[in-house]
């Protein structure tokens, strides 16, 4: 899947399916521990779809962190605007990193999704008899 169907969304706007409006919402570890403030989602342009979730890991005052691009499928959301995940704070330190979040290439995805375990999403051929595995539901 080339790059250039990426697009990089900074805020919640009304183009993004209400679910998927968590910018701005904390991410949490499965410690309950507050990781970082979600900055943006990285969406298919043509549907809005959201892939990644972008985050500012250790950044301070005003010096810029590592921006992480988390897959949505290690994400849970809550209806209090929280966002989960089962991955710990330290095992986020060593997650990859793209280049330019505002054009992540294929190949830069592909590490990306290795890294948290997942299969390239333009790839995976759900079976049509599992409802599980319609992600639009």
């Amino acid at each position: 899947m080339p790059s250039s169907r990426l697009r990089y969304i900074s805020e919640n706007i009304f183009k993004l399916p209400r679910k998927d409006r968590v910018v701005g919402s904390f991410l949490y570890d499965k410690y309950n521990e507050a990781i970082a403030r979600v900055d943006g989602l990285v969406v298919e342009s043509q549907t809005f779809m959201a892939r990644y979730l972008i985050i500012n890991f250790g950044g301070f005052l005003k010096i810029g962190g590592k921006k992480i691009t988390l897959p949505l499928k290690v994400c849970e959301f809550s209806d209090l605007g929280k966002v989960k995940t089962e991955w710990t704070k330290e095992s986020m330190k060593d997650a990859p990193a793209p280049n330019d979040i505002e054009d992540i290439p294929t190949d830069e995805e592909e590490l990306i999704l290795s890294y948290f375990d997942l299969q390239p999403y333009w790839s995976v051929h759900p079976d049509p008899r599992d409802k599980s595995s319609n992600p639009e539901t």
